[in-house]
């Protein structure tokens, strides 16, 4: 389930901010102009795949911040792709 909330920005040219949440209490939060809402799903669809990868690393300490560049580099490559 998402959810969309419309915040206006100074260019009066509107943000929205959508969230979603997973099994893991985790919630991704997305600042996007875009209004298509089945890229926004396929987008953090992507991303919660990506996420569970490294949930399922024992080396991952569950609630401690990613700071993987790889990371990083995918979530930038699936936003160019669905927003």
């Amino acid at each position: 389930m998402s959810h969309y909330v419309w915040f206006p920005k100074f260019n009066h040219i509107f943000t929205i901010l959508s969230l979603t949440p997973t099994g893991t209490h985790t919630r991704f939060m997305l600042l996007h102009d875009s209004r298509s809402e089945d890229g926004i799903k396929s987008f953090f669809q992507e991303v919660h795949e990506i996420y569970i990868k490294i949930f399922l690393n024992p080396l991952y300490l569950p609630g401690s911040r990613i700071t993987s560049s790889h990371f990083d580099t995918k979530i930038r490559a699936l936003a160019r792709k669905y927003l």
